[in-house]
């Protein structure tokens, strides 16, 4: 059987997991428009003022040739390297952290004075003056860890103002001295001693022009000169030195600069290193030369011991001696053989009377005188023999002569021999000590020939030496750096940061991301009601009605009134038309209790509103308050101090039914039960007799009576006062229940413990409920409608119509 219900199943969903569709979300999203539109309005705010604080910034790039002999870089002065005695060839990755080196960055700070800073304001904007700043400041007693700030106006007749003294040594006193001085002039300022200078961009338009000049500390001032190094191809040895600046200027000396500060370093280790080759040479140079001069000193001593010229000469010499002492010798042996024949044929009797052999020569001319004389004579002696006989006086005186010659001859030759063989062991002597210096050669040549070597060697190095000294001047003279620039800094004048299409669109997205993220968190934490699609999804209890969220003034909390057309009147009205189609077992319907799941869901609104609603069809209408805690209706009837009333009936205070009957003072069948005094024991109380006899005489007396009781799910009263009721309204409010209770409320139907349950919807905002649209019609004059619609626009009386039908159905 078909239940009462708005909605095309009976069965609760299984599943109770609550959440919301796409369609919702998007429903959600179109109701809060303006909020979209004022984050996208805040963020792109927040982006022009950023742009327009932000300062501009630009890039610059220089590229650079490290001259690297494994990648096409070879040094034209290679050569030199043997004499520095190191490798010349350089690595791009080592040059390329050389470049990145605080030692560099502090040369740059310290060449560019990137530790004194100008800026001006120009708009939001704050801009670096670097490169055309109007005056230059001068410290007398510089020093690189001074940190200190001022404010410089440019006045007229080439004055300036400082204030606001900042930094190191500066008191709150002086902090805010004002000094004036000319241009030029030594200050004596809380700072020190400055001297503010004109540069070529100062001119008499400057007048009023603020200055902010500060001071930092040169560690600091390095970091300006930090700078990006990249290999530009892998397979080259050219780097791109590239920094980003917001003075273009700036960053265009700073790269020129390191690279300058980078050669000077290169030229200056280099002309170190030449500096040190030469120290060396020289050195080297006299030590070689003394260790040179020593050698030839024993080559002179060697030839002059040994008595030579040449080893060459000196051999040819000595073999000539002693060929000649060797001729010489068996010269004197002939000479001592003839000597020795002569004497031997002298001694001999037998030749006694021969003649002394004339062709033997002697080398003595006397023995040889003496031979002559004596042949002479014994020629003599033959002739006067052959005339004569042996005993001639004559005969015998040349015999006497003969003899004395003879003894002359061979004493004479005697004396000879003795003479030549001293001569011959004087000649043999010599011919020894001739053949001993030419065996001794050798061994002198191997001498000679390592004092020579050593000689030479020192000779070889000392003219080495003299070469390398010339070309060291040379590579002194001439420095050549490890690097070539290709191209020095360039770049375009187009900032590349802050990119206003970049910032501008992700304000755009961020104004919508950010109500679009609260919105999904706030409905995704959200775990109350929002909408009537939330009770048609999972709730099989008949919807009676939905109220409209009411923001407006109302008189004892009922806004109803006889003919009014506002939007809650008129949800009553329909509230009031489809309890006539609400029957169970022919039983008219008369008690009406109106109860929900906690306080503040507007039951004694509806309650009391419902009541008003039937109290104008001319019905008959009681409005009870059975909260005998709280006692909201009373409350709102300013009755809560009455002592007439319910819980003083049925204590027995008062007897008759009419002493607590009061009417409501708005509609005159509309009549009021307040709460009367809070009792100690209200459950108890709500199950005497003395009730069920009051709620029967009611009855007979009014048409409807509306029980506005207690919340079913805290208190036990709702469900005791239940068995007096013939209808029960659950009031459930949006932005109140928790989704996570409905399961609770469907078992409440399911398990019948209140009678004739249906829904009643209250607080329905249209700005906030998705799943269904809802709305009512009134006006004058264009045929106004009442009752609740959907997208397809039913209006009233078919929705009566459907309405009607169901509980028919139901009823068969």
């Amino acid at each position: 059987m078909e239940e009462l219900r708005n909605f095309e199943s009976n069965e609760k969903p299984k599943d109770s997991t609550f959440g919301f569709s796409l369609n919702d979300f998007i429903h959600l999203l179109l109701r809060n428009w303006y909020w979209f539109i004022i984050s996208v309005i805040l963020c792109m705010a927040a982006a022009v003022y950023y742009v327009k604080k932000t300062p501009k910034t630009y890039v610059r790039t220089a590229t650079v040739l490290i001259k690297d002999s494994r990648k096409g870089g070879n040094s034209d002065l290679i050569a030199f390297s043997d004499v520095a005695g190191v490798n010349t060839r350089k690595s791009v990755d080592n040059e390329s952290v050389i470049l990145r080196s605080q030692k560099l960055k502090f040369d740059v700070a310290r060449r560019l004075r990137l530790d004194i800073n100008y800026t001006d304001k120009v708009g939001l904007c704050p801009r670096n003056m670097y490169g055309f700043n109007p005056v230059a400041l001068s410290i007398v007693n510089d020093n690189e860890t001074d940190n200190f700030a001022f404010t410089l106006t440019i006045e007229a007749d080439s004055m300036v103002s400082l204030t606001d003294f900042a930094g190191m040594g500066v008191t709150d006193n002086s902090s805010v001295q004002v000094i004036k001085a000319h241009l030029g002039d030594t200050i004596n300022s809380p700072i020190g001693k400055v001297i503010i200078n004109p540069t070529l961009y100062f001119n008499e338009k400057e007048k009023g022009h603020v200055i902010h000049v500060s001071k930092s500390s040169m560690a600091a001032a390095a970091n300006l000169a930090t700078v990006n190094v990249a290999l530009a191809d892998k397979n080259s040895s050219i780097i791109a030195i590239s920094k980003m600046d917001s003075n273009p200027r700036r960053a265009e000396d700073v790269i020129n600069t390191l690279i300058a500060c980078y050669e000077d370093d290169t030229k200056a280790d280099k002309k170190r290193v030449s500096e040190a080759t030469a120290d060396f040479i020289s050195d080297r140079l006299a030590l070689i030369s003394s260790e040179l001069g020593d050698v030839d000193e024993d080559v002179a001593s060697f030839k002059q011991s040994n008595r030579m010229v040449s080893l060459e000469s000196e051999a040819a010499r000595n073999m000539s001696e002693s060929d000649r002492f060797r001729m010489e010798g068996l010269q004197l042996e002939n000479q001592i053989r003839m000597a020795n024949f002569i004497k031997d044929y002298l001694l001999d009797p037998t030749h006694t009377n021969d003649l002394i052999p004339a062709a033997v020569a002697v080398s003595d001319a006397a023995i040889n005188s003496n031979i002559n004389n004596y042949n002479e004579t014994l020629i003599r002696r033959d002739k006067l023999l052959a005339n004569s006989s042996i005993n001639n006086p004559m005969i015998q005186e040349i015999d006497s002569q003969l003899s004395a010659i003879r003894r002359s001859i061979i004493a004479s030759i005697e004396n000879q021999i003795a003479t030549l063989n001293i001569q011959l062991d004087n000649i043999r002597a010599q011919e020894n000590r001739a053949l001993g210096r030419v065996s001794a050669l050798p061994r002198q040549e191997k001498q000679i020939q390592s004092i020579t070597r050593q000689q030479k060697i020192k000779e070889e190095l000392y003219l080495y030496l003299l070469n390398k000294r010339e070309e060291n001047e040379i590579a002194l003279n001439v420095v050549e750096g490890n690097s070539r620039i290709i191209d020095p800094a360039y770049g375009s004048n187009a900032p590349v940061a802050p990119v206003t299409s970049t910032i501008y669109l992700a304000a755009l997205l961020l104004g919508l991301a950010i109500p679009l993220v609260i919105l999904y968190v706030l409905e995704v934490l959200d775990t109350t009601i929002r909408g009537r699609k939330d009770l048609e999804d999972y709730l099989s209890i008949p919807f009676l009605g939905e109220i409209p969220l009411h923001t407006g003034t109302s008189e004892k909390g009922i806004v109803v009134r006889e003919h009014s057309s506002d939007p809650v009147s008129e949800a009553m009205r329909i509230i009031r038309s489809n309890m006539r189609f609400i029957g169970v077992q022919n039983k008219k319907i008369q008690a009406v209790m109106v109860t929900s799941s906690n306080p503040h869901a507007g039951k004694t609104f509806v309650s009391s509103n419902l009541a008003m609603s039937l109290a104008t069809t001319g019905k008959r209408v009681v409005l009870i308050d059975f909260d005998l805690r709280r006692r909201t209706l009373s409350k709102e009837f300013e009755q809560h101090h009455n002592r007439k009333g319910l819980s003083s009936y049925l204590a027995g205070t008062y007897t008759e039914l009419d002493d607590v009957i009061f009417n409501s003072e708005i509609n005159p069948n509309l009549d009021v039960i307040y709460a009367g005094p809070k009792p100690p024991n209200p459950a108890e109380m709500l199950l005497s007799e003395r009730l069920d006899q009051m709620i029967e005489e009611l009855k007979k007396r009014y048409e409807y009576i509306i029980i506005d009781a207690v919340p079913a799910m805290m208190i036990a009263d709702a469900q005791i006062i239940d068995r007096l009721a013939d209808m029960t309204i659950y009031v459930i409010r949006e932005g109140l229940l928790d989704r996570r209770q409905l399961p609770d409320i469907e078992r409440l139907y399911t398990s019948g413990r209140l009678h004739n349950m249906s829904i009643v919807y209250n607080g329905a905002n249209s700005k906030t409920t998705y799943g269904y649209k809802y709305g009512y019609g009134y006006g004058y004059g264009y045929g106004y409608g009442y009752g609740y619609h959907s997208n397809d626009d039913d209006d009233n009386n078919s929705s009566k119509k459907k309405f009607g039908k169901k509980i028919l159905k139901r009823k068969g």
